[in-house]
């Protein structure tokens, strides 16, 4: 089972997989505008209303564990 956490606003989403997540925070350290926070371990989208839609994240990530919502469009 997988464990999905979804963070929503206006009409920005992002989904993380926390279990592939392993909390190091390239994608934090990365996204230019700081959506991204590690919390006891496991990366959170507090901010996903300050999205720019770069997907600077998702590259970032080496355990693929970010899916955005424009990668469905």
């Amino acid at each position: 089972m997988t464990n999905i956490k979804r963070w929503d606003e206006d009409n920005h989403w992002v989904e993380i997989d926390l279990d592939r997540c392993m909390g190091l925070g390239d994608c934090a350290s990365k996204c230019p505008v700081g959506v991204y926070k590690v919390i006891n371990g496991k990366v959170h989208a507090e901010k996903i209303g300050e999205c720019i839609e770069c997907g600077t994240c998702q590259r970032a990530c080496p355990f693929k564990a970010i899916l955005n919502h424009w990668a469905w469009k």
